[in-house]
């Protein structure tokens, strides 16, 4: 079957995200996080773009960005052989880590845009890693949470203050951006914070890490919660293999 080919923007801005394959996590940890925005930042030294807004997930990333010199899909390349490179030689792993198509979306207009940075900014929140985006330490987002010089300036996209955006970035997102779970099955977004209430750990990717007995433990405890399988896995990181033999020998 063939791919659908990718909608070009008038603007060059895309709303860009990666994700794992099988939605596996792709950050384990501190060292993880930090060397992918190290990555970020020397392609976009290269490649020329700006970027707008980031947040990573742990088992995906939104970029927010504006071509430069390079187009997209070279820039996504670069980045992923800088990423991939370094995380197959960390964890001794060969093969795909991102999945093969990255999902690319054009903006166009300054409404949309700004919509879309309020959507990243609240990602953190949906996904139950924090209460405050503002203290969600793997997000920055142009003028509301700009930490450092990675991120660029909105200012040529809106007059609005700093407060002023915040105050809009609060509100609710008008759009869910084709991530809506299937009807009748717990969203990834619950199905973390079952997890965290039911393990009384501060975020899911801890689990994998556990000792043998811990994380059992807290894979049956998960799926009689009504967690399924693929879906424990794609929260977890833990592979689908492991948690089938662990239903099997408990």
């Amino acid at each position: 079957m063939s791919r659908t080919a990718r909608k070009i923007s008038k603007t060059g801005i895309y709303h860009i995200m990666l994700r794992g394959t099988d939605r596996r996590a792709i950050f384990l940890d501190e060292e993880d996080n930090l060397f992918f925005l190290h990555a970020l930042r020397e392609t976009k030294k290269l490649s020329g773009f700006k970027l707008y807004s980031y947040c990573l997930m742990g088992n995906h990333v939104h970029l927010l960005l504006e071509e430069g010199e390079e187009r997209t899909a070279q820039i996504i390349k670069r980045l992923g052989v800088r990423y991939v490179s370094f995380y197959n030689s960390k964890y001794d792993l060969l093969g795909h880590l991102f999945q093969d198509r990255y999902r690319s979306e054009p903006v166009e207009t300054d409404s949309y845009f700004l919509e879309l940075m309020k959507y990243i900014f609240q990602n953190p929140v949906k996904a139950g890693l924090t209460t405050d985006p503002l203290t969600y330490r793997w997000l920055e987002c142009g003028r509301v949470k700009a930490e450092s010089d990675l991120v660029d300036d909105v200012g040529e996209y809106t007059s609005l203050s700093r407060e002023e955006l915040l105050d809009f970035f609060r509100q609710n997102v008008q759009h869910d951006y084709k991530e809506i779970e299937k009807k009748g099955r717990i969203t990834d977004s619950e199905a973390i914070k079952r997890m965290v209430e039911l393990c009384g750990c501060n975020h899911v990717l801890e689990i994998a890490g556990w000792e043998k007995e811990k994380r059992n433990r807290a894979i049956k405890e998960g799926l009689q919660a009504g967690i399924s399988i693929r879906q424990f896995s794609r929260i977890t990181g833990i592979s689908k293999a492991v948690i089938e033999k662990t239903i099997k020998t408990t």
